[in-house]
């Protein structure tokens, strides 16, 4: 066989496991940054909405409780009035 016939040209040169493997690595951290910027938005309303909702759960806690305490004065001076005799009318 004549030396002429070997390829020892690089068009032919595969990439070796090794270096697929770096280049999907590389890949892939690329994906993770870029991932991770896309959560910091998401994130950050979501702590605003749980800021937002603490809020609103404490302001309704206070709504109820203030309902409460109006009902049972409600129904103390009912009760107080229906316990208390009216007067006899005029005879």
């Amino acid at each position: 066989m004549n030396h002429s016939d070997e390829t020892d040209d690089d068009r032919f040169a595969f990439f070796s496991r090794e270096e697929l493997l770096e280049q999907q690595c590389l890949l892939l951290e690329n994906e993770l940054v870029v991932m991770g910027e896309e959560l910091t938005a998401p994130r950050e309303k979501i702590a605003t909405l749980v800021l937002m909702w603490t809020g609103i759960k404490n302001e309704l806690r206070q709504a109820e409780l203030e309902l409460r305490q109006a009902k049972h004065q409600l129904d103390t001076r009912t009760t107080g009035r229906l316990l208390t005799p009216s007067p006899l009318p005029p005879s």
